[in-house]
């Protein structure tokens, strides 16, 4: 299961970004807890069984599942499809002239009913710079082990990683192949269980769309699962009786009528000539769906709304965000414009997620989750209406508009609200284990950003003074992080 993803220099991306799986302590009223959360072992792990990531055009958020299918595809293949010196097809966020060079950062956090794993790399279109691999049981009090880490070709390696010690002691691991990816072809247990999981994490985007396609019409070969596949396309009212494959055609099987509605025979179409773009896809989305029901894996989808109607994306949304149908708890990511999806009868805060991208190019990636909202509020109302925008664009809106401008009453109010509601957002960071953090990073940023005194933030439990760990904030901080945020646009009126 997926717990987390987090990427940084990677695309648009220029600062690490996280997206999470892990439940918080929401108490949301709409969606029953039991059909979207589910535990894992015996430490009190909760995760969710989907998310959902909304931004407009050009955000990121195609980005983000790029950045997993890269993660995916790196890890597989850099043992055996790169040659050495070959360079790698990887793009650092180039909009930043220090970025520019520096390496790309991945880490993935995920689990299986006995152990929590923790996998990382940095890497460059050359060489890999670091990697890591850190795993601990799902078990109460259970402490993280560090079965390897490497800093280009310097390797500190666990005993239990035995294969890995012997291929890195033996000079085996290239400077642009990952040693986790190496040591799972000579059959290292660890490193084969955590391509095992890759194997069974699928990656739909626009530039797979034929090999999705192909794959389908190879399970029609197979009587079970075509008969599944019939009946998923019957969940969809679409009209369609059969699917088989005639002569290595795919044609699908109507039924004909007289003008009294009486059945009269079946029809049969080529599939691809004569069924709609979205009846095509949903017939390509078939067979990852139900491999993903059948058998707990995860599915990851770019776009996932395009060419289907919003109905029938809610259908299967409603599949996974069930325990009677999603019993083996399979996860759904995946990417939208659809607002219609937005509603606290479908999701809760924490599984809707949003990208941003700002002036300078840099996606952020941020949940709904960080914000207060109402029992009673309409997610898509306040979505569409920019509610959710992020608050700390509005306060850099703010100076570049009044730079030079009036600093009467009305401006100092404006800049009460933008802190407020900034405040708001600083205080109520959410970590992956649904506590909540201080997001520092940010806080730092903007500070300088704006022209502040950073020494002014440390009202949010020193969040100024360093970049690591969390501090104990909960949902009702929103004053002390409105107070810090008071202080950044006091530092960006005084440097007018």
């Amino acid at each position: 299961m997926i717990i987390q993803f987090t990427i940084g220099n990677f695309l648009s991306f220029k600062e690490q970004s996280t997206l999470s799986l892990a439940a918080s302590a929401l108490k949301e009223i709409q969606v029953p807890a039991e059909d979207i959360i589910f535990s894992v072992g015996t430490a009190g792990l909760l995760l969710m069984k989907s998310a959902v990531v909304y931004g407009a055009n050009a955000s990121g958020k195609s980005n983000f599942i790029k950045a997993f299918e890269f993660f995916k595809w790196y890890v597989i293949n850099s043992s055996k499809d790169i040659q050495a010196g070959e360079r790698v097809n990887i793009e650092s966020f180039r909009l930043n002239s220090l970025t520019a060079g520096e390496p790309s950062y991945f880490e993935a956090i995920f689990c299986d009913e006995d152990n929590q794993y923790r996998y990382g790399f940095e890497a460059d279109n050359s060489s890999v710079h670091s990697e890591w691999l850190y795993q601990k049981a799902n078990k109460k009090r259970a402490k993280e082990v560090e079965l390897f880490y490497r800093e280009k070709d310097s390797f500190d390696i666990h005993t239990k990683f035995a294969v890995g010690k012997e291929l890195a002691g033996k000079r085996m691991v290239r400077a642009n192949a990952l040693l986790l990816s190496v040591a799972a072809q000579f059959n290292d247990p660890t490193a084969v269980e955590i391509m095992k999981w890759l194997n069974d994490t699928t990656i739909i985007s626009g530039s797979n769309d034929e090999k999705i396609w192909n794959t389908a019409t190879i399970q029609l070969d197979d009587i079970r699962m075509k008969q599944r596949i019939v009946e998923f396309s019957r969940y969809a009212d679409l009209g369609i009786e059969n699917i088989e494959k005639i002569d290595n055609t795919i044609v699908s099987t109507h039924t004909q009528y007289d003008d009294e509605g009486n059945e009269v025979k079946a029809v049969t179409f080529p599939f691809r000539k004569n069924e709609s773009e979205g009846t095509i896809k949903y017939f390509s989305l078939a067979y990852p769906i139900i491999d993903a029901l059948d058998n707990g894996k995860r599915l990851i989808i770019d776009e996932f709304d395009s060419k289907m109607h919003p109905l029938l994306t809610c259908r299967i949304i409603t599949l996974f965000n069930s325990k009677e149908t999603n019993p083996k708890n399979a996860q759904l990511i995946f990417t939208t414009h659809d607002t219609n999806l937005l509603s606290a009868n479908i999701f809760r805060r924490d599984q809707i997620w949003f990208t941003q991208k700002d002036r300078y190019g840099v996606t952020e990636l941020y949940s709904l989750a960080e914000y207060k909202v109402r029992n009673d509020a309409s997610f898509e109302k306040d979505y569409l209406s920019g509610k959710y925008v992020l608050r700390h664009d509005l306060a850099r809106l703010t100076r570049m508009h009044l730079v030079g401008r009036n600093h009467g009453n009305k401006t100092q109010a404006i800049a009460h609200l933008v802190a407020q509601a900034l405040g708001e957002r600083i205080s109520r960071r959410k970590g992956a284990n649904g506590t909540a953090q201080d997001g520092r990073g940010d806080v730092i940023g903007m500070a300088l950003d704006l022209g502040g005194n950073a020494d002014e933030l440390g009202t949010v439990d020193g969040v100024a003074r360093q970049r690591g760990g969390g501090h104990n904030a909960g949902d009702d901080a929103g004053g002390a992080g409105a107070q810090a945020a008071r202080g950044i646009l006091r530092g960006l009126f005084q440097s007018v």
